[in-house]
């Protein structure tokens, strides 16, 4: 039987070798593909921290701002309490005008504290021609009598009310030394109180000492006690060994007496033994 011949497979060409000049280059290519990408990360990292850093910066001038508004509110808040003189000054230095005043200040105009002095023309008093004088202010003789009356009325009663406000200063003297004589007895008697306490804690110290001293005397008698009760046992115990020693001695004696006995009566039937 002949048997049909298989086709033989056609040999696919083999795939030349790549050169080593073609793999030098490929091998470059990927390091250079590979350095790419590690410097775009690089990169990107770099801005990371360049957004970062500006962000932090940002942050310290914004601190910086807030610092140098509080200086300013604190150089402001000096500025106000300086005066006017100092302002006057200022407005001096940077060409604002001397006129120029702060708002803030509050001028005193109530100089002599509530009291009404009445003004007087003082150049009206002067007269412009002393041969022949004209002055409007003149007072009569009844005038300045009653003036001077009143007057002298009124500074005795200024005395007055002068020496009431010192004596009425002398009782409030008077009273503050009283209060403190008030609180120097209380810490006296307080004390007397504190004495007291220590007096009464000496005595109950002294009442826990004799306490003591008894509890000392019966415990002593509690001794006594049981050193007799220890004498009698021990009284007890020789007895109780003689008692014993006794009673073994009598039973020693009935043995030996029934030991005696019995050598009689085995004597007795020996020797009738050697008779018969």
């Amino acid at each position: 039987m002949i048997r049909p011949t298989k086709p033989k497979a056609e040999k696919t060409p083999k795939t030349p070798k790549s050169s080593l000049g073609e793999r030098a280059t490929k091998a470059a290519q990927a390091t250079a593909s590979s350095l790419n990408t590690t410097a775009q990360t690089i990169a990107q990292t770099r801005n990371s921290i360049t957004n970062n850093v500006q962000g932090v910066t940002g942050g310290i001038a914004a601190v910086t701002g807030g610092i140098g508004a509080v200086a300013g509110a604190i150089t402001s808040g000096r500025a106000q309490v300086a005066g006017a003189a100092i302002d006057a000054q200022q407005a001096t230095a940077t060409n604002y005008g001397a006129g120029q005043q702060r708002s803030e200040i509050v001028k005193e105009t109530d100089v002599y504290g509530g009291l009404a002095i009445p003004e007087l023309d003082f150049n009206g008093m002067i007269p412009t021609n002393f041969l022949n004088p004209n002055i409007a202010t003149t007072a009569t003789e009844e005038q300045l009598t009653a003036g001077l009356e009143n007057y002298a009325g009124a500074t005795r009663a200024q005395k007055l009310y002068q020496a009431g406000f010192n004596y009425v200063s002398e009782v409030g003297k008077t009273k503050q030394a009283y209060h403190k004589a008030q609180a120097s007895v209380i810490k006296a008697a307080t004390e007397g109180v504190k004495v007291q306490q220590e007096i009464v804690r000496f005595d109950r110290q002294n009442i826990e000492l004799e306490t003591d001293i008894v509890k000392r005397e019966q415990s002593g008698e509690k001794l006594n006690q049981e050193s007799i009760k220890l004498t009698g046992m021990q009284k007890e115990t020789t007895q109780l060994t003689r008692r014993i020693e006794a009673n073994e001695a009598k039973r020693e004696a009935e043995i030996r007496a029934v030991e005696v006995q019995t050598q009689m009566i085995t004597q007795k039937y020996l020797v009738e033994s050697i008779n018969n």
